[in-house]
């Protein structure tokens, strides 16, 4: 079958997906308040350096081929944000892959790294050869304070990634139209936040001699979000939306994709990761927790259970090792708010594939533990597998094997 660009939830700030409906309003233009009476806001980016947050957020989207649904799936985006000098935003995406809808937990598919300045009215400045963030300058604001009720447009920029299937190498970066509504305050979670409703359209038809050109004859979306917006932190807060995404092709093939997702930010002050640590060696100590070592980096705590034991080329846990997974468990209930991402490894035998296979499916389980556990969420569990491409320890005997085949826990930062 073809390769075609699935949409995935790319975020930052605001965390878009796709087209939205065919614009018309005005900055002049009004729909009812919800609140009669109610003083207009100043809506701006705020900018603290040295803060950090991340964003969360699941896309579930229905993909059709040729009108014939191939079945529902959902996107895992988790995007972890640092404020530097000089209105500077740094991010990191972790990027699930596509699960069928309600699997248990997220496989991680890939990680990236974005750099971009983040102006206050909502304009960004992104590195021309950047793929992230696909949704660019939304939302964006008037400089004028806005009543309930109030609408006004401004440009953004969606970003298409087309390296694969089309052979472009750049990034394809389409213009757009972009309606805002300002429509008064939703009471959320305990607190008040100004809701703003955002609507766009995407249409694409490829110029003779790009890359895309080959193949891709037209691409067209709509894209609608309610944003709850954090006046006080100057950033979103949670939003919710609808899109839609049709592609056709030179050789009638038509695919579309139909979805909804939200999201919504996290304050994540940076942990404690030394101290942690500690905690978890002296824990070792005290319990006497075999082939069990702890580290600390960048990315947050690492918990090693080293040989840990499944049945013979398999996923399933054995008995013996439900013990010192509730240890491990207990150590991520006191730290509810971090998300944990569970990395499987396996020794040197079989095929590169197997191999491969067998340390994501024992992440896996590992993950649905803690799952089943209630120790997180589906939103705050991603596994990975790399099977034996990072040893601890590179000779081939029996004790190195055993050391290798383990599985990691990260608490992670931010």
């Amino acid at each position: 079958m073809r390769t075609f660009p699935v949409r995935v939830l790319w975020v930052v700030l605001v965390l878009g997906i796709s087209g939205g409906l065919t614009l018309s309003a005005r900055e002049t233009s009004r729909e009812p308040p919800r609140e009669a009476v109610e003083e207009g806001l100043v809506f701006r980016y705020g900018h603290r350096p040295g803060e950090q947050y991340r964003i969360v957020g699941v896309n579930r989207q229905e993909i059709f081929l040729d009108d014939e649904s191939l079945g529902m799936t959902e996107i895992l985006t988790r995007l972890r944000v640092r404020l530097d000098e000089d209105r500077r935003v740094h991010g990191h995406y972790q990027i699930s892959g596509e699960v069928d809808l309600g699997a248990s937990i997220f496989a991680m598919d890939r990680e990236e790294q974005v750099s971009f300045v983040q102006h206050p009215l909502g304009p960004q400045e992104v590195a021309a050869s950047s793929f992230m963030p696909q949704v660019r300058d939304v939302p964006s604001f008037p400089e004028r304070a806005v009543s309930p009720g109030e609408s006004w447009e401004k440009p953004g920029r969606e970003v298409y990634d087309f390296r694969e299937g089309f052979g472009r190498s750049d990034p394809l970066v389409v213009p757009v139209r972009v309606s805002y509504t300002y429509r008064g305050r939703r009471e959320f979670e305990g607190r008040s936040f100004p809701e703003i409703l955002i609507r766009y359209s995407v249409f694409f038809r490829p110029s003779r001699g790009t890359p895309e050109s080959g193949e891709l004859r037209l691409m067209t979306g709509q894209f609608s979000q309610t944003l709850l917006w954090d006046v006080e932190a100057g950033r979103p807060h949670y939003y919710e939306e609808t899109y839609s995404h049709f592609i056709q092709f030179h050789d009638g093939t038509r695919v579309e994709l139909r979805g909804t997702a939200d999201g919504r930010v996290v304050d994540a002050p940076p942990l404690e990761r030394d101290r942690l640590r500690d905690d978890i060696e002296q824990s070792i100590l005290d319990r006497n927790v075999a082939d069990t070592t702890v580290r600390s980096d960048q990315q947050g705590v690492t918990i090693a259970l080293e040989d840990i034991r499944f049945a013979p080329d398999s996923a399933e846990l054995l008995d013996s090792e439900v013990e010192k997974l509730e240890w491990v468990a207990e150590i991520l209930k006191a730290h509810p708010d971090r998300d944990v991402l569970v990395t499987g490894h396996t020794a040197l035998a079989g095929t590169e594939e197997g191999r491969q296979r067998l340390s994501e499916e024992r992440a896996q389980a590992v993950g649905a533990f803690f799952l089943e556990r209630g120790v997180r969420t589906r939103e705050q569990l991603l596994y990975q597998g790399k099977g034996a491409r990072e040893p601890l320890d590179p000779e081939d005997t029996p004790r190195a094997r055993r050391r290798n085949r383990r599985v990691e826990i990260t608490i992670m930062e931010n």
